[in-house]
């Protein structure tokens, strides 16, 4: 395992749809805020830029009302294909993320690769947060809510 891959939370799903459906649940704020995140947190205070350079704000609300700030800064927009961003808070960045959606016999494969600044990090978020369940059940949201509103 190279260094890259050890600082890397990597998640796929295929998903019965088109990428441009799939592109739009997660671009659109009207959309992407109705599903975003782990079972049972929601977003609030939503602001979104999306373009290149553009600021991503909310504050996520965990089950037991914990609030998480959040602040995604787009990196590359290639619709509908790839966006990279970086993720973090406040106070600094803390990953990178590459999500592509690449077509497929039966729909797309979502993929999201997420790179850490040190694997004591990756590990941490991994261990501490249940990062890779949650990044499950994120895909799970994403193809129940295209299912249900795009599809």
């Amino acid at each position: 395992m190279n260094e890259i891959d050890q600082r890397t939370v990597l998640l796929s799903r295929e998903l019965p749809f088109a990428r441009e459906r799939i592109w739009t649940a997660m671009t659109h704020p009207d959309h992407v805020n109705r599903w975003w995140g782990p079972d049972g947190f929601r977003n609030e205070d939503v602001e979104m830029d999306f373009r290149v350079g553009g600021l991503w704000s909310y504050t996520m609300v965990g089950p037991d009302g914990t609030r998480f700030p959040n602040r995604v800064w787009f990196k590359e927009i290639t619709p509908p294909a790839r966006m990279v961003f970086d993720h973090g808070d406040d106070q600094r960045v803390w990953f990178e993320t590459t999500v592509t959606l690449d077509a497929t016999d039966t729909g797309t494969r979502v993929t999201i690769r997420q790179v850490f600044p040190t694997q004591a990090e990756r590990d941490e978020v991994v261990e501490k947060y249940g990062a890779i369940e949650g990044g499950k059940q994120h895909l799970a949201k994403l193809e129940a809510y295209v299912r249900e509103h795009l599809a």
